[in-house]
């Protein structure tokens, strides 16, 4: 069978999108509730505990450029404990795509399609996942390569025809730190947690065609990102004004749909959503692949390919069901949740892993004879 391969320019596509469609949607809100008008800074400083947090993910991946998290597991531990730790950052990646695929869904019904039961959105999206996915890592990566220009231009365009709104409205951003670094430093703590999504590097560095680079890569995606998020978070603040955007859903959507373009076009989210569907696209199928991959490895099978439908049936069913309403949804992502989850999926398994690395390149170090 061939190997899959894709660019480390697909794997920078791939991580803007997964990473921009659920914070450019959704985060704001969460960050700009403890932070207020001060949400921008909070969005810059989120940056750079994320970049630590992608060092601890892709740092030791980059170590083994030939093998995913599961296989370089039961290098360092053994090859049952290797393969039960495995498991959390799996989990990982069923968690994100149920949480994301829901939020989707309740954005297209609450904002466009209102008379639509939930499940619909929820089941074409995850039917359209699992068929990139059993398509194969490379169609994805071309897909990437497709998406992403048309994502930015919407993103862009968008933030572009609010700059008038936003020029009368800047006094919404004032005054800075009135309440101190506090509520700054707490806002940052949901947008770093959501940096959980890069765990897909620990599956998709060997599917490189230059994995050694994989690490540059995901750093330069993660900038572009916190970029874009800082552009998103002051246009938002200004035009909606702090207090409504720490109590509306969709805060950037909403910004979208309020403006217009001269006294004939308007209703311009349409685009905004259908650009956040692509990217999402991209988000639920690598998510679906890394998985699949994943688990496919752990229970020992040739082909991730027959774990494919199964999973996506897990997944909608797990979006449909897990959650009561958005309200509940919106919960998760609050410091209090999203921390501890990134901390159990995330940081606990790669901390092992690093412990697990440092000891043995130690050991190989002090053998007889080494230098």
């Amino acid at each position: 069978m061939a190997v899959e391969k894709i660019a480390n320019r697909q794997l920078f596509f791939i991580l803007f999108l997964a990473r921009s469609t659920l914070k450019i949607a959704f985060l704001p809100v969460v960050t700009s509730a403890d932070a207020l008008q001060d949400a921008w800074i909070s969005a810059i400083l989120s940056f750079f505990g994320g970049a630590l947090l992608v060092i601890a993910i892709g740092g030791l991946a980059v170590r083994f450029p030939n093998e995913t998290m599961v296989q370089y597991s039961q290098k360092l531990l053994g090859k049952w404990p290797g393969k039960a730790l495995s498991l959390l950052p799996l989990g990982a990646f069923l968690f994100m795509s149920s949480a994301e695929l829901r939020i989707y869904a309740e954005a297209l019904t609450t904002l466009f399609i209102t008379e639509t039961p939930l499940v619909f959105g929820i089941g074409t999206m995850g039917f359209a996942a699992a068929l990139a996915v059993y398509a194969g890592i490379e169609p994805l990566g071309r897909a990437a390569d497709l998406f992403f220009p048309i994502f930015l231009f919407t993103v862009f365009a968008s933030l572009f025809i609010a700059v008038p709104q936003l020029q009368q409205h800047l006094d919404n951003l004032e005054p800075v730190l009135a309440r101190g670094a506090g509520p700054v430093l707490r806002g940052t703590a949901t947008p770093i947690a959501v940096i959980s999504q890069f765990l897909v590097l620990a599956i998709l560095v060997p599917e490189l065609t230059e994995p050694k680079r994989a690490l540059r890569t995901a750093l330069n995606a993660l900038a572009f990102t916190s970029f874009l998020l800082v552009l998103v978070t002051v246009a938002t603040t200004a035009v909606l004004g702090p207090q409504v955007a720490a109590r509306i859903a969709f805060p950037f959507l909403s910004l979208v749909r309020s403006l217009r373009i001269g006294e004939f076009l308007e209703r311009i989210e349409v685009l905004a959503m259908f650009a956040w569907g692509l990217g999402h696209f991209i988000a639920q199928a690598v998510f679906l692949y890394c998985g699949a991959k994943g688990l496919s490895q752990v229970l020992g099978l040739k082909s991730y390919r027959i774990l494919v439908g199964p999973m996506a049936v897990i997944w909608i069913t797990l979006a449909v069901h897990g959650y009561s309403d958005f309200f509940q949804l919106k919960t998760i992502f609050q410091p209090g949740i999203a921390v501890p989850l990134a901390f159990g999926f995330v940081l606990v398994p790669n901390g092992i892993l690093w412990l697990a690395y440092g000891i043995r390149a130690l050991a190989g170090r002090l053998k007889p004879g080494a230098p």
